[in-house]
């Protein structure tokens, strides 16, 4: 399977959920939102969108509790360990929930670990540098760190998370060595590229802004097709790296067992959420788009993401080192 927009789209363009009965008495408490990942990144801002919509609809307060640390797994491993009755809810995105349990040796969890409300945004994952760089394209960045003789260093929003392994992929097809600095996070991450301690990243939502303000310079997509937000910007396949294909989809998830008609109405809260104008306009502002799906269809998409990446790591040889 392609980790692609294009194939995310159509394996979730299915009918709406049905609406869900007899969970009146949920949410009688306040839910718990973990996001596996430091704040500021687009784990943290999907997480803080449902935080702010959904107690309106669903009459109880939701408050996000960030648990980042080793790629999201600290985040994941709680979630796991939590009571299925409807008030631990997770944002997992592909790295958390789809790499890990396969790049690590130990992750202490799987795919198979969680019930599924929603499927919510999905984002093109972009190589970016510095814009005092003397780099325009991927050709030049792979001479430019040849030229630095292992002084070069990328920043990595987490081990195992889509845009590290998109980093390694990277390094692997170039045939260069760098240096890969690890982050709780796409937001300490940026914020170090931008102050000059590391020389490029993979990113998919949190370095866009700056992008727009000419801080930092997008050269190439990791997505095999051109994003329609940055339709300037070739993909890396254009620029000779074929097969590349790592994009950056986020869910909702619960603890395994938790009832089926929470699941429902959880799903059905959201889809509301994300499609209101205001919330499509934020996520477009980061180069995301909504992207709700039924809890089946959610459960379905992320087995077969980890079978996909599976495959890629497999291929690739990639290991946690």
């Amino acid at each position: 399977m392609r980790a692609s927009r294009r194939g995310v789209l159509a394996l979730l363009a299915a009918p709406g959920v049905a609406r869900a009965q007899g969970v009146e008495g949920w949410p009688s408490r306040p839910v718990q939102v973990i996001v596996p990942i430091a704040a500021g990144g687009p784990t943290d801002v999907i997480g803080r969108i449902l935080a702010q919509h959904l107690p309106p609809i669903l009459g109880q307060s939701f408050v996000v509790d960030n648990r980042g640390g080793a790629g999201g797994q600290i985040g994941m491993r709680m979630a796991a360990a939590a009571a299925p009755d409807g008030y631990t809810m997770l944002i997992g995105n592909t790295g958390s929930v789809a790499i890990n349990p396969v790049y690590q040796a130990n992750a202490g969890y799987e795919a198979g670990d969680y019930a599924y409300a929603s499927t919510l945004m999905v984002a093109p994952v972009s190589l970016v540098v510095r814009a005092d760089l003397p780099v325009r394209d991927v050709a030049g960045l792979v001479e430019h760190i040849r030229r630095s003789r292992g002084r070069f260093a990328f920043a990595s929003s987490g081990q195992g998370q889509s845009p590290d392994i998109a980093t390694r992929l990277f390094l692997k097809q170039a045939g260069v060595e760098a240096e890969i600095a690890s982050y709780r996070g796409a937001a300490p991450a940026v914020t170090d590229l931008l102050g000059g301690v590391v020389g490029a990243m993979f990113d998919s939502t949190t370095s866009v802004p700056h992008v727009r303000e000419g801080r930092l310079r997008a050269i190439a997509l990791a997505n095999p097709q051109r994003s329609a937000v940055m339709p300037g910007v070739p993909t890396m396949a254009e620029q000779g790296f074929s097969g590349f294909d790592v994009s950056s989809w986020y869910v909702a998830m619960l603890p395994k067992g938790t009832p089926g008609p929470i699941l429902e109405r959880l799903s059905g809260a959201i889809g509301t959420v994300m499609a209101r104008p205001d919330v499509g306009t934020q996520l477009e502002r980061l180069n995301a788009e909504p992207l709700h799906s039924s809890p089946q269809e959610a459960q379905r998409f992320v087995l077969a993401q980890v079978e996909h990446w599976r495959g890629v790591l497999r291929a690739l040889d990639l290991r946690a080192e």
